[in-house]
Order: C-alpha cells, then sequence, then structure tokens
C-alpha cells in the first residue's frame, strides 16, 4: 500500500468547545486490518517517513507540552487529545471531512486512519474522557465525530535527523519551533516502525526535552 501524507502546512489551534449536545455521545471503535480496497483521502503518495509521520509526530509533542500528559497510549485522555490535535491540524486537507462554520465533521473511518499512525496496540478506541469531550464528540446518527474548530497559532515542527535502523525502525529527531521568532520550545526523538497504514509507519515511542 502507498504511504500517504497530508500537506506539511504545520500550524497549531485554539480550542473552542462543542455545543452541550454533543457531550453526552461516545462510542468504542474498532480498527480494522487495512485492505487495498479502502478509500483513503486525496492526500498524495509518499515514502518519506519524516514527511509521513510529522503529523502524528506534531500530534503528540502538542498533546504532552500543552497538557501536561506523558506519552501513554493506554490512557485514554492522552490517546484522545493526541488524536484530536492531528485531526484538527491535518483533517482539513483530507477530501473526506465536512465543515461547518465552527465545527469539522469526520467519517469514523478516516479517525480510525489517523489513530493508526498514533499507536501500535490500541484494538479499539476508548469512550472520549470528560477532559476532551468539550472538543471532539461521536455521532451515532451518520458514524461521524464532529471535532470543534478553532484558530491558528504560529508553531511549526521540524525534523532535523532521520536514522534508518537495521532492524527497518526509523529514527526521528527534531525540534519544535515559535514561527515568530524562530525560538526552540521543545526537541523531541521518536522511533517509528513500517506499518500498513494510510500513513506507513506506526509510532512506537516519542520523547520531548525543553
Amino acid at each position: 500500500m502507498k504511504k500517504l501524507i497530508l500537506s506539511l502546512t504545520i500550524v497549531s489551534l485554539l480550542i473552542f468547545p462543542l455545543g452541550a449536545a454533543a457531550l453526552t455521545q461516545s462510542q468504542q471503535e474498532s480498527l480494522p486490518a487495512m485492505s487495498t480496497e479502502e478509500v483513503h483521502g486525496n492526500v498524495p503518495a509518499q515514502t518519506n517517513a519524516a514527511q509521513a509521520m510529522t503529523p502524528a509526530v506534531h500530534a503528540l509533542v502538542l498533546a504532552m507540552t500543552e497538557n501536561h500528559l506523558d506519552y501513554d497510549p493506554s490512557d485514554s485522555e492522552f490517546l484522545w487529545t493526541s488524536l484530536y490535535y492531528m485531526l484538527s491540524l491535518y483533517g482539513q486537507m483530507d477530501e473526506r471531512a465536512e465543515f461547518t462554520d465552527d465545527t469539522m465533521i469526520l467519517p469514523s473511518e478516516m479517525v480510525r486512519d489517523y489513530a493508526a499512525a498514533l499507536y501500535p496496540d490500541v484494538a479499539q478506541l476508548p469512550e472520549i474522557p470528560a477532559p476532551i469531550s468539550q472538543r471532539i464528540a461521536y455521532f451515532a446518527s451518520d458514524d461521524s465525530y464532529h471535532l470543534a474548530r478553532g484558530d491558528e497559532a504560529l508553531i511549526q515542527v521540524t525534523v532535523d535527523d532521520t536514522q534508518t535502523q537495521d532492524n527497518g525502525q526509523v529514527i526521528l529527531s527534531g525540534r519544535m519551533t515559535a514561527l515568530e521568532d524562530g525560538s526552540t520550545l521543545y526537541t523531541f526523538q521518536s522511533t517509528l516502525s513500517p506499518r500498513d497504514t494510510m500513513f506507513g509507519f506506526i509510532i512506537d515511542s516519542l520523547t520531548i526535552s525543553a
């Protein structure tokens, strides 16, 4: 399967809550095996690990630094917070997304595609926890997730070094910078493994430092 990426426009969002009607709805979602027949969004095919996985790395770094969360895919708050960031930042460039003035509407298949790049061992998505439920909610009526839209802020993620190991894993090292003055906010290192998913890789681990 081709490895697909989203445009590398790097933005961060200031979050606004969804309406109260969305807060009571959540769902457990399975992550099915991918097949060549499944239709993904209109993102260009690439083979470069750094390009393919910058959206996932960016989301994890934001989840950890802005919310003071440790890297822990088994924690539902961490899982949904980082998945929310990835969908908010890059889902708008996927042809499957729909929009209202303050909401992005994503089919559940698309949400599973993005989750598959973030978490190596997540067999199903847990219920959306309270701390993130004002940002994202599930609607069973059309099997979709609704995400609050926000304003853009000037933050960039840059991969400075890529190392491919003998076992096929890829180690990415880089930094998150403020576009206003170019200052480095955090540095990170992430380990990837090849996987037959929309993005071509899965994140095995990620560490950050100030």
